[in-house]
């Protein structure tokens, strides 16, 4: 076997691997998502539970990120090992992987545990900026109702930067004719989580004006 029969075996290995990554990750959304008709569990005091919709939150926020690791494991393998790499390039390679790899955790870890504090402390900075008729805590509430969409969206998402990945590094297609296409619509995609949140908390304020 040749090296480039090589380098073409190599690459369809990766990318079969990159889309069973992100298969499983839809599977293990599937089942750990909540399900939305269920009955809601009885109340004996009448009042909303904040803790419960932050836990809620909290746990779809963290699954999508647990959606979104398995094309961030793609992305960074076909990064920090190309599949044009000669191997006598391949030990200058690890060391640039080495970077990334600590990187790519501690950005993962960051979110994990700093993304629901992060976002709640942003929901705090502009509600005391626009926030006028209505409680800080009816803002994060909305915002809790807003993140429990963020694995639905992660999913897209997945299957967006997986695209972009296999573009670029498995169909040769050029950096700026793969990023302008998917990232218009990545963007339209995120637009969809935030925007009704905006939305939402505009409508609190005016409801009450």
């Amino acid at each position: 076997m040749n090296l480039a029969t090589r380098k073409i075996q190599f690459t369809l290995n990766r990318f079969k691997a990159g889309i069973c990554l992100v298969f499983t990750s839809f599977n293990l959304a599937a089942l750990m998502m909540p399900n939305p008709y269920a009955s809601p569990e009885s109340d004996s005091t009448g009042l909303h539970d904040s803790s419960k919709s932050r836990r809620l939150a909290q746990s779809c926020l963290r699954l999508a990120l647990l959606i979104l690791i398995a094309p961030a494991v793609y992305n960074f393998t076909c990064f920090s090992y190309p599949a044009a790499t000669a191997p006598d390039e391949l030990r200058i390679q690890n060391s640039f992987a080495w970077i990334n790899g600590i990187g790519f955790c501690f950005t993962a870890a960051a979110l994990w545990f700093l993304g629901p504090p992060v976002l709640e402390l942003l929901t705090v900075v502009i509600h005391k900026v626009f926030g006028r008729t209505t409680s800080v805590e009816a803002w994060k509430e909305a915002l809790y109702q807003s993140l429990r969409r963020a694995p639905f969206v992660s999913v897209l998402g997945a299957v967006l930067w997986t695209l972009w990945v296999a573009a670029i590094y498995q169909m040769g297609v050029g950096f700026y004719a793969a990023s302008v296409p998917i990232g218009i619509a990545a963007h339209l995609l995120a637009a969809g989580l935030y925007v009704p949140l905006f939305v939402r908390w505009y409508t609190l304020e005016h409801s009450k004006a």
